[in-house]
């Protein structure tokens, strides 16, 4: 199911050359509690990444959450849909960056924990595992979209996901 699809800089042409990218993202539940990464800037995404060469889906979203959240062993469930996203491409050899987000239902018993192995950027925005209502997500990833400081590219992508969330 595609739970939605966005051009981040309008004037691309689609239809030029593209690089794409796989991603996956995990949704983990506890009761009403969702295991989200916060940033600094007051904004949650979900824990996930891309997917190396050679590495198949659950490996990916079971590195991520550990390298994001400090949580090993995280279980990969159901499916529940993809994003897309359409940049433009940093590459010389390509106009457009496409990237491609599978998110699944994922479970565990384990706390989040440390050490976190973060990225450069994710260092840079503090990213720290929170226990958070879709709620709570969603109005806090409204409210930086709305005040414009420290807006990432994903925050469409993710709310259109936490919406998706409340509507079940």
């Amino acid at each position: 199911m595609l739970l939605g699809s966005f051009v981040h800089d309008l004037d691309l042409d689609l239809t030029a050359p593209t690089l794409q990218r796989t991603s996956v993202r995990g949704v983990l539940f506890r009761d009403d509690q969702l295991l989200l990464l916060a940033s600094r800037h007051g904004d949650y995404k979900f824990p996930g990444g891309g997917v190396e060469a050679r590495e198949s889906i659950p490996a990916a979203l079971q590195r991520e959450f550990l390298e994001e959240c400090g949580l090993p062993g995280v279980e990969i469930g159901l499916a529940i849909g993809i994003t897309t996203e359409y940049l433009r491409a940093i590459e010389p050899e390509y106009e457009v960056f496409k990237l491609t987000s599978h998110y699944f239902y994922c479970s565990s018993d384990g706390e989040p924990g440390d050490p976190q192995q973060l990225e450069g950027y994710e260092a840079e925005l503090e990213l720290e595992p929170r226990w958070v209502t879709v709620s709570e997500a969603l109005a806090a990833n409204r409210a930086v979209r709305a005040g414009g400081v420290g807006v990432m590219r994903w925050l469409d992508r993710e709310i259109q996901v936490l919406s998706h969330l409340a509507d079940l």
